[in-house]
């Protein structure tokens, strides 16, 4: 079943639609929630990515928020901060799935960093289709989203910017205040074993593009996150 990764998806509701048991048809991929506070003031944001199955050309992704519907992300008024209980609606062909966790919502503390969908082990936080860089900028940076399934660990990423004629590998650092950088004060990793990882990719200052992909080693066992097997790809723009 192809898939498809939609984190900014759909505006209003679509009438005359059907529900239908939902079987991979959408399913969360991950959902970050913090709070900035710099001068007495906070701002919440959150961000969510959901994997749908390419059913038609025209579709629909909403992340139902209690009696709210938010379409892409999700920033309530200063100094007004919420936990989110919340569900995915993907909307395709006069049928509606549901991604409710099982029928229960997902749930996420306000100001608690990156989360994972089930069964997925790691993930790329930070994706752009298209980098602007400075005229002689020569990284692009990014991060990764894994669970912390042992003490020792090591995360790679391999990446080439001659459209894989040759590779390099770089390697992730945890970063224990990686929050602080946006004046949050989420853990790292949070209460589900979630950690970020930072990474940098050095592409020159004349790469026009660069494909990668995140390999997570752990227990013996190999995890990679390489956008379903078409690796991710990010346009460099120079200015």
């Amino acid at each position: 079943m192809k898939k498809a990764i939609w984190n900014a998806i759909g505006f209003g509701l679509v009438a005359c639609s059907t529900v239908a048991a939902a079987a991979g048809e959408v399913k969360l991929q991950q959902v970050t929630s913090i709070v900035s506070s710099k001068y007495g003031i906070s701002q919440q944001s959150s961000t969510f990515e959901a994997n749908v199955a390419n059913l038609a050309y025209n579709k629909q992704v909403f992340a139902h928020y209690k009696r709210e519907v938010w379409t892409t992300s999700y920033s309530p008024p200063l100094n007004a901060t919420v936990d989110l209980q919340f569900a995915l609606k993907y909307v395709v062909n006069g049928q509606t799935y549901w991604d409710n966790n099982n029928g229960n919502n997902y749930f996420v503390p306000k100001d608690s960093g990156a989360h994972l969908g089930a069964g997925i082990n790691v993930y790329n936080l930070y994706y752009q289709p298209t980098v602007r860089l400075g005229v002689s900028d020569a990284y692009v940076y990014g991060a990764a989203a894994l669970r912390n399934l042992a003490v020792l660990k090591d995360v790679t990423i391999v990446y080439s910017t001659d459209n894989w004629a040759t590779t390099k590998s770089t390697t992730a650092s945890y970063s224990p205040n990686h929050w602080a950088g946006a004046y949050s004060s989420a853990a790292n990793p949070n209460a589900d074993g979630i950690e970020v990882w930072p990474f940098s990719l050095n592409v020159g200052a004349g790469a026009s593009q660069v494909d990668y992909a995140i390999r997570y080693t752990v227990n013996g066992e190999v995890h990679w996150d390489n956008n379903g097997g078409q690796n991710y790809r990010s346009a460099l723009v120079r200015q």
